[in-house]
């Protein structure tokens, strides 16, 4: 059984600017390949990542940190202080107190709004947004601070888990959402979200314990996620853009989780979008989990002018299995 829900709400919420941060080591296939075993041009082949994003001496807070201060510094003056902390994360540093509360001490330490996590596994920006756009349409805020951080590095092996080892990276992104665009920007209209899920996918990510250590590491199926993450998104896109009577052309940009370039490319195939107009973060930071997606959001944020005047699309899936998919306007105000 499946299930999803839409995300409507009486006032605009706006999505306007998007920080981020990565893990400050690079990882080339290169070493990779010396660990797991498997040459470097097949893992290219396999994930479509050249390097990864590693965060060796930070914490998962400590990403979220960083990410959060980027978004600050790119607030247009005057735009006041968020009404509450939404924290999405698959990769605690703790379970009490919650992550939440651990970058709250550090982002406000005199005190400031509520925090809470939010769940969602690799589709947590598209639940966290979804959660921000329903809290800022109801009234209950006007400013809405969501963080994704991730540091699955963690949780990997290369000898014993390589299918995970080789995509994984670390990174964080924080974004604001509003229920006012500010003058003189381009900011984007969350104009349509869903999100949904089917809990029969539940064992296609799990933790498992390493052979050697005893330790948990991520472990998946590989080809029965591939299988359900291009069905499933391509579904909830393609039904999205019918509802929104959308045909590809009209489609500026498609904007996916950097799951791996096979699961992007068929998502992209399936739904007539041409791959040009799907950007990618995936093949220099690897796949940054709930992070991805705000990440490849961010380096548009970042130039100026450099969203379509046409809609944009955002979509993804996560273990679970837990997906979202959404419709942007680009506005200027």
């Amino acid at each position: 059984m499946t299930s999803s829900h839409f995300s409507g709400g009486h006032r605009p919420a706006y999505l306007v600017s998007v920080g981020r941060a990565v893990g400050r080591r690079e990882v080339p296939n290169d070493e990779l390949a010396r660990l797991c075993g498997i040459p470097a041009p097949a893992i290219l082949a396999l994930t479509g990542i050249r390097s990864r994003s590693y965060a060796p001496f930070e914490e998962t807070e400590d990403l979220g940190v960083r990410a959060t201060e980027d978004l600050l510094s790119r607030l247009p003056p005057g735009e006041g202080a968020p009404g509450i902390l939404l924290l999405a994360t698959t990769t605690p540093a703790s379970h009490i107190p919650a992550t939440a509360m651990r970058l709250h001490r550090r982002i406000f330490p005199k005190g400031g709004p509520p925090a809470v996590d939010v769940g969602g596994s690799c589709a947590a920006f598209m639940t966290g947004l979804f959660t921000a756009r329903s809290l800022v349409a109801s009234g209950a805020f006007e400013n809405v601070l969501l963080v994704n951080a991730e540091k699955k590095t963690d949780h990997l092996c290369p000898v014993h888990a390589p299918e995970t080892a080789l995509l994984f990276g670390d990174g964080a992104s924080a974004a604001w959402i509003s229920a006012r665009p500010p003058a003189g920007r381009t900011v984007l209209r969350l104009s349509r979200l869903r999100i949904g899920s089917d809990g029969t996918g539940a064992p296609l990510v799990t933790y498992a314990p390493d052979p050697a250590s005893g330790r948990k590491i991520l472990r998946l199926d590989g080809g029965g996620l591939f299988r359900a993450a291009v069905r499933t998104l391509s579904r909830e896109l393609d039904r999205l853009m019918e509802e929104e009577a959308l045909s590809p052309e009209d489609v500026g940009l498609l904007f996916l989780h950097q799951a791996n370039r096979r699961i992007v490319h068929g998502i992209s195939k399936r739904l007539r979008i041409p791959q040009e107009r799907v950007p990618l973060t995936l093949p220099v930071h690897g796949n940054t989990s709930s992070a991805s997606l705000g990440i490849t959001l961010g380096e548009f944020f970042e130039r100026e002018g450099a969203f379509p005047r046409e809609p944009l699309l955002l979509g993804a899936i996560g273990g679970g299995l837990t997906w979202g998919v959404g419709r942007l306007d680009p506005v200027s105000s």
